[in-house]
């Protein structure tokens, strides 16, 4: 096994898998968005106490047919069989010369209901200059479960007395949580010169997920998510004269955490019949202070354990945390004054952190012969953010203008926290643990803090009706302060650091128009740090980026964008190297109202190598290993932390309405990753790193009478890695979906 930190090289292998997670996530609108039918003619209204009314429901059933690792479906896609709630409408607006009490507007929406993982309703309501309210409801279900998260990756035949340990076969950090979000925002007189604005915001993510720990053994832990935040906003909106506003607008977040751990997987027993783990990540099997004695006997069942190996009897963390977080800002922008416009703002939070009770409970054995370990507590820090920003444009001439924006952040974040822990020592899982050791108290005093000032001053000349050249230079001096605590049971006086960084960074961007069907922006920015922090900050940065718009017709938009951003920090046992490139092209052909086609390609690729020291077992085979030097100290090997991911995605869709009643749309999206990494563990794999995720789709709609429409659609999702698939379970799946529909207006 690898240790360098939580199974980095593991978990850097996810990269891909997320990519084409949000790919999935994005082809569920294709279902229906895509099929609407047709509207030639207005939608069907009526006219009812006063207000022009649209209704308008889809309700269907899905049919799901898939193949292959359901956890993997679950975790792109997750679309499941059975009846739905696809969409429902609701308009409604004042007829002319009619007075409404309550509201002249109103427009509500919902999608998803029934079954589907996420669910979504919006209200919005109007009275004319009285106000305006905007309701929104989501609620979320996360499912993943990509079996090379953390996975020990332990081999086959690992035995033990007749027992084999088990493979892991899922995500050690599995989850499948539910994240319910309601906003509501009210503006009362909107169009006044002087409004109010309030909203209010419910956060909750709930559900199970899976954890672990290293505590002598890895052990499984159940982590229950139980989290919230609450958020209050209050403004006021004033226009003292025209195209001025000042604004004051209070925000108060309220975070509350109760996620709590306990043990799961208790796969064995000892000889008394307590359930009991040696844990999951026995690539080899454990070594025990009774050698004598088999590790496992499998005569029983469930099998014995030998009680002088370390393991899990019980575990339990609770550990609530509370956040308060009250910001005041005051901002204001004004192009009141001829040639000139301005805008600023000025923020300030005051807020407090506070653990009132941390909880930890082990009983077991581990590799220091601790039997029993309590360990309580709390903690508490503040955060006191002040940042301000102030931007100025002068239009000096027709053709020149000069910009200026200056951005302020200070921040400080002293923290206190007092653990005492009570150690009970023992030999035996089967005996009982000695008496209680004196309290560890750990008393520590922390703070860190930073100070950022930046400067960007740019210069835009137009020489030409159809070019413009910018540029600019910016300065930030940034200066990181941390005091570190020392672990004693005193008051400790903590060593304090200063960090001071500085950046200067050159700005070149044009903006041209060859013709009236052709425009081209292109920006190159170039900066340089004298210090990093860290080993993955950069101290030179490039990010050049064009794009271009081409119409050559009125029914053709031709596009294309080409972004690259890249870092580097080329010192001795740093040598570090990173880019993101991306380029996209795209077409939009719609020669006639009855047909259409939209084309699409994208290439994108993250890289990154830093020098990085390791321990690893088994040690790794090949270059780096025991080639380590001295400052590395017990870390006995040198890697290069290599990652590279270029991903292909292409798209194609084609519309057809042969005639008003019938509308169909046939098309097809890929998305194909080739990338490779260094394997720090010999039995890792490419997994999503080597992949290809697809979905072609056609929907048809036809409109059966004025305000009937029948929808159909079919979908297939497929999802495969080229590599070996490792000591896991397969993640290649493919699965049809057919989605039918009826839709009524009324």
């Amino acid at each position: 096994m690898t240790y360098f930190g939580p199974h980095r090289a593991t978990a850097n292998l996810l990269r891909p898998a997320f990519v084409v997670c949000r790919m999935g996530l994005a082809l569920a609108p294709f279902l229906f968005s895509a099929s609407a039918p047709a509207q030639d003619s207005p939608p069907k209204e009526t006219i009812k106490d006063g207000y022009a009314v649209h209704q308008s429901v889809d309700l269907g059933v899905r049919v799901v047919d898939s193949f292959g690792s359901g956890a993997m479906y679950d975790t792109l896609v997750n679309l499941q069989s059975g009846p739905r709630i696809l969409s429902q409408t609701l308009d409604m607006h004042a007829v002319v010369n009619t007075y409404h009490f309550f509201f002249d507007d109103l427009m509500e929406t919902s999608s998803g209901y029934g079954g589907d993982p996420y669910n979504v309703t919006t209200l919005r309501m109007s009275k004319g200059k009285l106000y305006r309210f905007q309701g929104l409801f989501r609620r979320d279900r996360q499912y993943f479960d990509y079996d090379l998260l953390d996975n020990p990756l332990v081999p086959a035949g690992v035995t033990s007395n007749g027992y084999t340990f088990p493979q892991v076969a899922s995500s050690p950090h599995l989850f499948n949580t539910v994240r319910r979000m309601t906003d509501v925002s009210l503006t009362l007189f909107p169009v006044s010169k002087l409004s109010f604005r309030a909203g209010y915001s419910h956060n909750t993510d709930e559900g199970p997920s899976y954890s672990s720990q290293h505590n002598g053994a890895e052990a499984p832990y159940l982590q229950n998510w139980r989290n919230s935040t609450d958020t209050w906003m209050g403004a006021v909106d004033w226009k003292p004269i025209p195209k001025t506003m000042l604004t004051y607008e209070e925000n108060v977040t309220h975070y509350k955490g109760d996620t709590n751990w306990g043990l799961a997987g208790l796969n064995l027993q000892l000889a008394n019949g307590m359930p009991v783990t040696l844990g999951f990540d026995n690539q080899t099997p454990p070594s025990c202070a009774d050698g004598n004695q088999p590790i496992i006997s499998s005569s029983t069942t469930p099998p014995t354990a030998n009680p002088t190996c370390s393991g899990y009897l019980q575990y339990s963390r609770f550990a609530p945390i509370r956040t308060l977080l009250p910001t005041e800002e005051f901002r204001f922008q004004s192009s009141s004054i001829k040639n000139i416009q301005m805008n600023g703002e000025v923020r300030y939070t005051g807020g407090t952190m506070n653990l009132p009770a941390y909880n930890e409970l082990f009983n077991g054995l581990d590799n220091m012969g601790k039997r029993v370990f309590d360990t309580a507590g709390y903690a508490n820090g503040k955060r006191v953010d002040v940042s301000a920003d102030f931007g100025i444009i002068w239009q000096l001439s027709e053709k020149f203008s000069l910009a200026d924006q200056f951005d302020f952040l200070d921040f400080r974040q002293p923290a206190l926290s007092n653990l005492s822990e009570v150690d009970f020592l023992g030999t035996s899982m089967l005996l009982p643990p000695g008496p209680a050791q004196p309290p560890a108290i750990t008393f520590g005093s922390a703070f860190l803090g930073m100070k950022t000032k930046t400067n960007t001053l740019t210069a835009t000349w137009e020489p030409f009706s159809r070019a413009s050249i910018l540029l600019g230079y910016r300065y930030q001096d940034r200066d990181l302060r941390w005091v570190m605590p020392l672990s004693t049971d005193a008051l400790p006086n903590g060593t304090s650091y200063t960090f001071p960084t500085h950046e200067n960074a050159g700005i070149l961007g044009f903006a041209l128009q060859p013709t009236r069907q052709w425009r081209i922006n292109a920006k190159l920015e170039a900066s340089f740090d004298d210090k990093a922090y860290t080993q993955i900050s950069p101290r030179q940065l490039y990010h050049y980026h064009v794009q271009s718009r081409y119409k050559p017709r009125e029914w053709a938009t031709i596009t294309g964008t080409f972004n690259d951003f890249e870092r580097r920090d080329n010192i001795a046992l740093v040598n570090h190297l990173d880019h993101i490139r991306s380029l996209s092209l795209g077409a939009a052909l719609t020669p006639n109202p009855r047909y259409g086609l939209d084309l699409s390609y994208g290439y994108g690729d993250v890289f990154s190598r830093t020098t990085l020291c390791y321990a690893a077992t088994p040690p790794p085979v090949g270059p780096g290993a025991g080639a380590a030097p001295a400052d590395c100290g017990t870390n006995t090997n040198l890697g290069t932390g290599y990652y590279d991911a270029p991903t292909e995605y292409g798209s194609f869709g084609f519309s057809l309405a042969p005639v008003k009643t019938l509308r169909a749309n046939v098309g097809y999206q890929i998305s194909a990753v080739n990338g490779t990494t260094e394997f720090l563990n010999q039995l890792q794999v490419p997994g999503s790193l080597q992949s290809r995720y697809q979905s072609p789709f056609i929907n048809v709609a036809w409109t059966l009478h004025p305000g009937w429409t029948w929808k159909g659609s079919w979908n297939y999702y497929g999802y495969g890695e080229d590599g070996p698939v490792g000591p896991t379970s397969p993640r290649n799946f493919h699965a049809n979906m057919l989605t039918l529909a009826l839709h009524y207006e009324f």
